[in-house]
């Protein structure tokens, strides 16, 4: 089974409130984890879910951003693996299916993993690199694959490291030190996934590996924190794509 973790704000009326309906018949997953940074949501979920065992609400004292509230929701999940999927976005059924074979066919005991989705449909497909798994010591081999892919206008994995919307072992949740990231986590809003990533591969050894046919919706819309933030913060976003480049 599965905790879905969802870290939103004001989202319900556009997104939630279509998506949450079919997470909740949804078989694999048997925990809901929504994270609210001002309460509006959960106040909108409460009304019209009410007691329902599967969801659980946590509205957060402080606006955390992007980074932090998605740390706070899967720090409070309950199972091994987790679907980070950010509140505007949407996995169907197949997803979770695709993700429980991998790990039961791939996935031993080794718990510093994430699957990263082969396609955020409509508009970044991944496919390409299905198969291939990042992590130390693999990271050249992978970059001369891309390199060849790249020049077929195929899409580059740092697209990809900064795209989530995937599942994780509550392991490297647990064990990322992140005492002294504190400045930098404030500046993390357009790249906090890619940063997330990146501090995983050099803290925990991470093994990502891109799963083929692990599909699900990823909507662009003019509310994005990306789109409202890219603008912000350039510098510290190029230093973390140069930080991500540089990992071997």
């Amino acid at each position: 089974m599965f905790t879905l973790c969802i870290p939103t704000m004001d989202r319900f009326d556009n997104f939630l409130s279509n998506y949450l309906p079919k997470y909740l018949v949804n078989e694999y997953i048997n925990e809901i984890i929504i994270t609210d940074e001002n309460g509006n949501d959960i106040k909108k979920i409460q009304t019209r879910f009410p007691e329902t065992p599967k969801l659980v609400l946590i509205k957060n004292e402080t606006c955390l951003g992007p980074f932090l509230n998605k740390i706070k929701a899967c720090s409070n999940a309950k199972n091994e693996w987790i679907v980070l999927m950010d509140s505007d976005n949407f996995a169907d059924t197949n997803y979770f299916v695709k993700a429980k074979e991998y790990i039961e066919h791939n996935i031993k005991e080794e718990k510093n993993i994430i699957l990263a989705p082969s396609y955020a449909k409509p508009n970044f497909n991944y496919s390409h690199l299905s198969g291939l798994i990042y992590k130390k010591g693999e990271f050249n081999n992978n970059l001369i694959k891309e390199n060849n892919l790249f020049k077929l206008g195929y899409t580059p994995s740092n697209v990809l490291m900064n795209t989530g919307n995937y599942v994780i072992n509550k392991y490297l949740v647990d064990n990322l030190d992140l005492t002294t990231e504190e400045d930098n986590i404030n500046k993390s809003s357009a790249c906090d996934v890619i940063y997330f990533n990146t501090l995983l591969f050099e803290q925990l050894d991470l093994n990502m590996h891109v799963v083929k046919e692990m599909e699900y919706d990823h909507i662009v819309h003019n509310g994005s924190v990306y789109i409202q933030t890219a603008n912000k913060n350039k510098d510290f976003n190029e230093s973390v794509y140069n930080r991500y480049n540089n990992l071997r």
